[in-house]
């Protein structure tokens, strides 16, 4: 990669690889307690994007869609076939992009994966973000996310984040031919909550909500999610 390594946990050695892409300003570690609930040595594998976690930080602008490059980079490194991928929020965005690129993503599981940005700020009633979480864990969340973010020149992260601003994946949702679960907390949901999520109709789109839960499902709800992994999902 012409910016640097990725960084990437990978562990288990059966079964259909996934691949989990955490949301801004979190890195591979958020899923660890997601990841130790999947069931039996599934193969789970996790990276760091630029300039989070352990993977170096960027000096040249860059967008979502190099992020997207990075990971079918990491796919096709590791010879992924047929994988399905986890996306936390940010994580989602990329995830749609990817599987929108290649043929080996076989299914998605969007944990509040946003189809636009400018969308999802208004879905929710306010006060839902951080869920139920404790205090110390809110800090933890928010600590990491302005530790990360001060990582990068100001102008390089502002063109990054203008890029996610300008992502729209209504098109590709609406041809897409793989199965996807679209997951989201309950919290602060109300009447316009749906149609705001702007999700367009297509069989082969779930919605799952989770009850007590808002934004960091990873964080406020690890075996939940892992059920939906796991379980409930049948790629």
């Amino acid at each position: 990669m012409c910016w640097g390594e990725m960084t990437y946990f990978d562990s288990g050695n059966s079964g259909q690889p996934l691949l989990f892409l955490h949301g801004t300003g979190c890195d591979a570690l958020d899923w660890r307690a997601v990841i130790e609930r999947v069931p039996g040595e599934q193969r789970c594998i996790a990276p760091d994007f630029r300039g989070h976690g352990q993977s170096p930080v960027p000096t040249q602008a860059f967008s979502l869609s190099d992020l997207a490059d990075d990971v079918l980079y990491l796919i096709d490194g590791l010879r992924l076939q047929e994988l399905v991928i986890i996306g936390h929020s940010l994580g989602g965005m990329v995830a749609m992009e990817v599987a929108r690129r290649s043929s080996s993503v076989v299914g998605l599981v969007l944990l509040e994966g946003w189809t636009s940005l400018s969308s999802a700020g208004s879905a929710f009633d306010t006060g839902r973000f951080y869920g139920a979480l404790s205090e110390a864990m809110i800090a933890q969340i928010q600590w990491k996310a302005e530790a990360t973010r001060s990582r990068f020149q100001a102008e390089v992260w502002q063109r990054f984040w203008e890029s996610v601003k300008n992502f729209d994946a209504y098109t590709y949702l609406e041809n897409a031919r793989i199965p996807i679960y679209e997951v989201f907390g309950s919290m602060g949901r109300n009447d316009l909550t749906q149609e705001k999520l702007r999700i367009p109709p297509n069989p082969n789109i779930q919605w799952i909500w989770v009850p007590n839960a808002g934004h960091y499902l990873p964080h406020e709800c690890p075996a939940k999610v892992a059920k939906v992994v796991g379980t409930r999902c049948v790629w």
